[in-house]
């Protein structure tokens, strides 16, 4: 959906879509062999990782999904891919009218791709904290239920052991 984070990327295997824009008017249509979602998790400068559009489906279609993670671990081994998909990113954005080019004038190349490389690399880890934070939540949630069984258990010998001494 429009204004989500992104963190993966689609492509169509098989199917008809279309693109939505602000006001839910089509102002794309995709088909066999297309990509969608690379704009948000290319991180863009002037863009942001936030969905530009949505997506819905015409009928039955079948996607291919890539997460984040791994179209940047496939795209450290293609930067001409890396590349294509930026300037195709790029093009449409600005077609859109929503690529700040201030933004990407003002720091010059290298900057800019560390700056990128670096909120990669957070994005990443904070990917990586929501998991663990999940699962500690997990175990925390596991354990709670352990005391309080514990606790049960506990509360129901005390009561049989004082209703024996008052027989």
């Amino acid at each position: 959906r429009i204004g989500d984070v992104g963190k993966e990327m689609f492509f169509v295997k098989h199917g008809k879509l279309l693109v939505l824009g602000e006001d839910d008017q089509i102002v794309a249509t995709l088909d066999d062999g297309s990509y969608f979602g690379e704009i948000s998790i290319l991180n863009i400068s002037g863009s942001g990782n936030r969905r530009t559009a949505s997506v819905m489906s015409v009928g039955y279609s079948d996607l291919f999904c890539l997460s984040k993670y791994d179209l940047l671990e496939v795209l450290k081994e293609y930067p001409e891919a890396k590349s294509m998909l930026e300037e195709k990113a790029r093009t449409t954005l600005k077609k859109d009218g929503a690529l700040d080019e201030s933004t990407t004038m003002m720091a010059p190349n290298s900057d800019r791709r560390r700056n990128d490389q670096e909120i990669e690399k957070m994005e990443l880890n904070i990917e990586d904290l929501e998991k663990r934070l999940t699962r500690f939540l997990g175990e925390y949630n596991r354990s709670q239920m352990k005391l309080k069984q514990r606790i049960f258990q506990l509360e129901t010998k005390y009561k049989t052991a004082t209703q024996s001494l008052d027989t």
